[in-house]
């Protein structure tokens, strides 16, 4: 009759432990199902931050011009007004 009611115990133990671990290897399992759709998102939200990295690259290179341009305009303003006061 002891070995019987230890023998329940320990079968009532160890399904309770298997089930531990089901639910354990459930959770952990639907983590690594959600990181797909983490690393998915991640990756267009990169893809997007480079695409307007080089937007601004090229918006940037354009207003240097422009500055260029307006030095220039600004020099070739001072050489005129300095030659009619000569």
């Amino acid at each position: 009759m002891t070995q019987q009611l230890l023998s329940q115990q320990d079968t009532e133990s160890f399904r309770q432990n298997v089930d531990a671990w089901i639910k354990q290897i459930r959770s952990e399992f639907s983590e690594v199902s959600c990181l797909g759709k983490i690393v998915e998102e991640n990756a267009g939200n990169i893809q997007h931050n480079y695409e307007l990295i080089y937007e601004l690259k090229d918006e940037i290179a354009s207003l240097k011009e422009e500055i260029n341009a307006l030095k220039m305009i600004n020099l070739l303003h001072v050489k005129i007004m300095k030659a009619q006061l000569s």
